[in-house]
């Protein structure tokens, strides 16, 4: 019974793509379950909103800025840029 080496050596081969296609099918499959678990909770989230009963959660009331006078240092509203001053002529 003489060995034949090629076809021992496709056998190792083919042993070795199919090793390669599951490990892509393993990370493929990882992908798969979070983005099924994504959509999960975002139809979990869409339940809670379509209820009867929802009601959404109550803002607090908006405050107005306080008007800038001018003698703060600013021109006329606009904000102090950092850096350095320009040259005033004197």
């Amino acid at each position: 019974m003489a060995l034949n080496f090629d076809e021992f050596q496709k056998v190792v081969e083919t042993a070795q793509q199919a090793e390669a296609v599951k490990v892509d099918l393993k990370r493929v499959l990882k992908k798969v379950t979070s983005a099924l678990e994504g959509l999960q909770a975002a139809l979990g989230e869409m339940e809670t909103v379509m209820a009867d009963d929802y009601m959404p959660a109550g803002r607090k009331p908006r405050k107005p800025r306080a008007a800038k006078t001018e003698t703060d240092g600013a021109q006329s509203g606009a904000p102090r840029k950092p850096g350095r001053p320009k040259k005033s002529a004197a």
